[in-house]
């Protein structure tokens, strides 16, 4: 099959001038003719030849059952990798540098080691957060609108949920002012409702009033452990500019 050099217009057998635009086929360029390239791998059942897709496990043709058509993987040989690494900066880098597959069935078990990772919590968390969100806008060209995709939707979702929790968390652990007022606040809503609680209810001995007392013990250790914060880090201050 050949092909018009000049506007792409498929040439008949012997033809000497193309009959869209006209130009002249001969031997000298007929090296630089454009050729239609196949690239990928097709898929197809080994008891009929029927063309499979992904995610099949029968043919849809001959209802044969498909067993090992892929014994590892490169998800799989990461999970392998990350188990034999010893150190946690290897492993780290295992994730960070490693390439998101092109294959719907190596997206969808990537999401499910990366989010599995996630919630389980520990030093590679951010790694594993970078990493899904590339396989997630890999995913949303990859599978459309197919559903296995708002499957992975909903695990990515629920990893950004975590994700956002995760960061409030280690916010409040590293900032001391945080956990000073989120303890004054404790106390200051404890302190209200007990008194409308108890003026609602119009007994001086109502147990609302208890609540209301409780509610003075937050707000006085976020002042102490305010001011033992302040003095520490003038301490602390006074330490480094001698």
């Amino acid at each position: 099959m050949a092909f018009c050099i000049n506007c792409g217009q498929e040439l008949a057998d012997g033809a000497k001038f193309c009959a869209n635009c006209g130009k002249a086929v001969n031997d000298s360029n007929s090296s630089e003719q454009r050729k239609t390239v196949y690239d990928g791998v097709i898929h197809k059942c080994p008891n009929c030849g029927e063309r499979l897709d992904s995610f099949v496990t029968n043919c849809p043709a001959c209802g044969y059952e498909l067993r090992g058509t892929k014994a590892t993987s490169c998800v799989n040989d990461l999970a392998q990798k990350l188990e034999r690494s010893e150190s946690i900066e290897q492993k780290v880098d295992l994730i960070r540098n490693f390439y998101i597959p092109n294959t719907k069935e190596d997206i969808y078990e990537f999401f499910i080691l990366a989010t599995s990772n996630i919630n389980a919590g520990g030093y590679d968390v951010e790694a594993w957060y970078a990493k899904l969100e590339q396989a997630y806008q890999k995913a949303k060209l990859s599978f459309g609108k197919a559903p296995e995709f708002e499957y992975l939707s909903q695990l990515y979702s629920k990893a950004k949920k975590q994700q956002r929790a995760n960061s409030l968390t280690r916010s409040i652990k590293k900032s001391k002012m945080l956990q000073c007022l989120l303890l004054g606040a404790l106390g200051a809503i404890l302190m209200v409702i007990g008194f409308f609680g108890g003026s609602l209810s119009g007994d001086s001995d109502s147990p609302f009033y208890m609540i209301a007392m409780i509610g003075l013990f937050p707000i006085i250790g976020a002042g102490i452990y305010a001011m033992s914060s302040a003095e520490k880090d003038k301490k602390y201050d006074n330490d480094k500019d001698e």
